[in-house]
């Protein structure tokens, strides 16, 4: 009887070890993954784009001193035939939302769409968009709402892909004050010749 009294606390204090041994393997696991996404200064944010299995763009925000504002460096890398590009800005106030890849002119050259929100009372949209063809970047310029629709704007935009073409809602209020959304606007993203044009849904 002692024997077998000696032999369950045996396993008992070997079950505790083992138990707490494990923890602490898991704990150093996930501290080790933890250290790993942690990106090196000066960048910020990471995000990426696969276009294909070859061609991969990587989206960071950049810049040393305040979280509130960044640069953003937008890296491509075409691993089959050993083909590396790259775009950049100068300073954003804001951060960094969404990444997009899409082909709004259907000729094949992937545009990498960049949605910011700004640091104002209504988190604005800013969008930038690159077109890259192999080596060549060309910045295309998003328009900017009509004035109409920017007094009845208040941020808060939901952009989406869909068949290659981009697209955002967002509310519309009546005024400066109102808090309820009276309406929804959609609209509908297109690139001809190198520049933005938009449809109302």
């Amino acid at each position: 009887m002692k024997k077998n009294k000696r032999i369950c606390i045996l396993l008992g204090v070997s079950l505790t070890i083992f138990s707490c041994g494990e923890a602490t393997k898991k704990a150093d696991v996930d501290k080790k993954q933890k250290t790993k996404d942690l990106l090196a200064a000066p960048f910020k944010k990471h995000l990426k784009v696969e276009v294909g299995p070859d061609v991969i763009f990587d989206v960071f925000t950049w810049g040393r001193g305040s979280d509130s504002s960044s640069s953003v460096l937008v890296l491509r890398s075409d691993s089959l035939k050993n083909d590396f590009s790259v775009a950049s800005t100068d300073n954003l106030d804001g951060h960094l939302e969404e990444v997009f890849n899409t082909d709004m002119d259907k000729d094949s050259n992937p545009e990498i769409v960049i949605y910011f929100a700004r640091n104002d009372k209504y988190e604005t949209a800013d969008v930038l968009c690159y077109e890259f063809n192999g080596k060549n970047v060309n910045k295309i310029t998003f328009p900017e709402l009509t004035s109409k629709t920017q007094k009845q704007y208040r941020g808060l935009d939901k952009f989406y892909v869909k068949g290659g073409e981009l697209y955002r809602e967002f509310n519309l209020y009546t005024d400066e004050d109102s808090t309820k959304a009276t309406d929804k606007k959609a609209l509908k993203y297109f690139l001809k010749g190198n520049r933005f044009d938009l449809t109302e849904m």
